[in-house]
């Protein structure tokens, strides 16, 4: 038993704010999810501020930013802290040689950026909630697929792949300025895939809103699981490490993510249409072969 004990608290420990925050995000107060919020999207700022400066930035009271982390698992707000300020090093921290540190502009500290993504959201991504948003795609009459800013390219790449496996699959705001009557089109037994990254674009969070309420099974791929979206069963959400050495973050991790959705689906597909994974592949290859 004191075993097993010991073996959680190792556990907890080990774990960073954001893991913590993703499994307790249920439990926090209004407040405190402004706390968590904070701490999530501005790690610098909040391993350096104290608790009643970042309780004024946020208009709540300096002892909820103290019980926020506590309930989180601190020992107090200096403990939290510390441990952001822990991870804000290991993170800036680029993996290999000395020199490639001395040089940011060096390929290998950009590919080694992405590889780190990848793996991290290897480590969070949630098979079975995978499972479900890929067969909540694959069961609706309809999927519509949305993303605005950087996340459109996103957007983009999914609802090409997708609509190789399905029929029905609608790219929402592919021409200006039509979103709301795209996303006047979802109906209660459609899907929405969605993508969203802060600075969590307002006409993707208006369309998922509109999609969730309609009934519509949500599936957004997002960075944070306090990232502003719609809290219900049938919106299911996806992390994905999105962060950038520069002006822009890395699209990486989200992309696999894609891909995962996809090849799921294809086996769904072909579970139900023997061969279909093998006309499809012979498909892109005549394709190929056609223009070389």
């Amino acid at each position: 038993m004191r075993c097993g004990i010991w073996e959680e608290v190792t556990k907890l420990s080990e774990e960073s704010l954001p893991e913590r925050i993703r499994r307790r995000s249920d439990d926090l107060s209004g407040s405190q999810k402004k706390v968590a919020r904070f701490c999530v999207s501005d790690p610098r700022r909040a391993g350096t501020l104290t608790a009643l400066r970042i309780a004024d930035e946020l208009k709540i009271s300096e002892s909820t930013v103290v019980r926020f982390a506590v309930r989180m698992g601190y020992l107090g707000f200096p403990d939290m802290q510390a441990a952001i300020r822990q991870a804000a090093q290991h993170r800036d921290a680029p993996v290999g040689h000395d020199e490639l540190r001395e040089d940011p502009g060096n390929f290998a500290v950009s590919f080694q950026h992405d590889v780190r993504l990848l793996r991290e959201t290897i480590g969070i991504v949630d098979e079975e909630r995978l499972n479900r948003a890929v067969a909540a795609l694959d069961e609706a009459d309809a999927v519509h697929v949305v993303g605005f800013r950087s996340a459109f390219s996103l957007s983009y790449l999914a609802e090409y792949h997708i609509r190789q496996v399905r029929p029905h699959v609608r790219l929402v705001g592919a021409v200006g300025g039509t979103s709301r009557d795209d996303q006047a089109l979802i109906q209660p037994k459609d899907a929405l895939l969605a993508f969203t990254f802060p600075v969590y674009d307002d006409r993707s969070i208006e369309v998922i809103e509109a999609a969730a309420a309609a009934g519509a099974e949500c599936v957004v791929v997002t960075d944070s699981a306090l990232a502003p979206l719609p809290l219900g069963e049938n919106v299911h959400t996806l992390i994905a490490r999105h962060e950038g050495l520069s002006f822009f973050n890395s699209d990486v991790a989200p992309v696999a993510i894609i891909n995962a959705i996809v090849m799921r689906m294809v086996a769904l597909r072909t579970e139900r249409e023997p061969g279909f994974s093998r006309t499809l592949n012979e498909r892109f290859h005549r394709e190929r072969a056609r223009r070389t």
